[in-house]
């Protein structure tokens, strides 16, 4: 039978003074699995507060997102922090059916992203719907952000955007009363806060001027908005990890987006990542005790 020196290696002879020396070895490979742990256990941290989702910059240009213009399929892809994200490009004049409606690439949504850390949940938008589109003419103005926890279709919460209805844009609302759009709020969700009680205040950033070169249809005109939501408005909501999905589309529904974020993802808070080492230190602590 091989037998184990002290520094872990198999030898050729076995003794009976190795019963003595099993437990030393056991208690060996604990700490080493330990300080395993506290090493990379600290790298993550590190990275985490290395490299916040904070690090954007709201003013409506996403390649703090990693987003590109290059006019090739890449160019949706975001970085690898973003917690969640969808993609639905579509062209075409305003005869094009976007599923539910029709309106081509006025009318429609091509991108949505989320992302969030302990203070702030962050949404970005892609879509060929201009900002400034009004409520007439046949035209249908933009709608806002609907937050929707335990992806239940209440949508509880609401991102004001352009500061339509007599809301403020970037107030965050608990909805009363949501706009349905042409097609009911069933079939695509909600469009824009009707009636609803101001939260606080995020930020949201709109860019009015269409850009082209974006994706695989590079003649298609873009506009996009970027908004931060501090999660403390969102009240025992936010933290318990609970799902949430997040939407937008404009007031007429006729195309729309939905972002699921992995479920219980949400980032904890610092007191809580610091009980994680504590707890490794524990166990070292035991091994030495039994060592002892």
């Amino acid at each position: 039978m091989a037998a184990i020196s002290p520094n872990g290696k198999f030898g050729s002879s076995f003794s009976s003074g190795l019963r003595f020396a099993e437990p030393k070895l056991s208690i060996t490979l604990t700490q080493r699995a330990a300080m395993r742990l506290l090493s990379i256990l600290s790298a993550v941290l590190t990275m985490a507060f290395a490299m916040p989702a904070a690090a954007y910059t709201i003013d409506a240009d996403l390649s703090d997102w990693g987003l590109q213009r290059n006019g090739n399929v890449a160019d949706w892809t975001p970085h690898a922090l973003a917690k969640a994200w969808t993609v639905e490009d579509q062209t075409g004049g305003r005869g094009i059916y976007l599923t539910p409606g029709y309106g081509g690439q006025d009318y429609d949504v091509e991108a949505l992203y989320v992302d969030y850390d302990a203070s702030y949940l962050y949404l970005a938008l892609v879509t060929g719907h201009s900002p400034l589109t009004s409520n007439s003419g046949g035209n249908y103005a933009p709608g806002d952000f609907g937050i929707d926890f335990g992806r239940d279709g209440s949508y509880e919460f609401g991102l004001e955007t352009t500061g339509s209805n007599g809301k403020v844009s970037g107030g965050l609302y608990a909805v009363s009363t949501w706009g349905a759009g042409l097609w009911g709020a069933a079939n695509e969700g909600p469009t824009s806060v009707l009636n609803g009680t101001l939260l606080g205040m995020g930020e949201v950033e709109y860019s009015t001027v269409g850009v082209a070169n974006m994706g695989t249809y590079i003649s298609d005109k873009h506009y996009f908005y970027e908004a931060r939501i501090p999660v403390a408005l969102f009240g025992s909501y936010w933290g318990n990890g609970e799902a949430f999905a997040a939407h937008w589309t404009m007031n007429c529904a006729n195309d729309s987006l939905i972002v699921d974020p992995v479920p219980d993802a949400h980032v904890p808070e610092p007191g809580t990542l610091a009980l994680l080492p504590l707890g490794l230190l524990g166990i070292f602590g035991l091994a030495r005790r039994r060592r002892g």
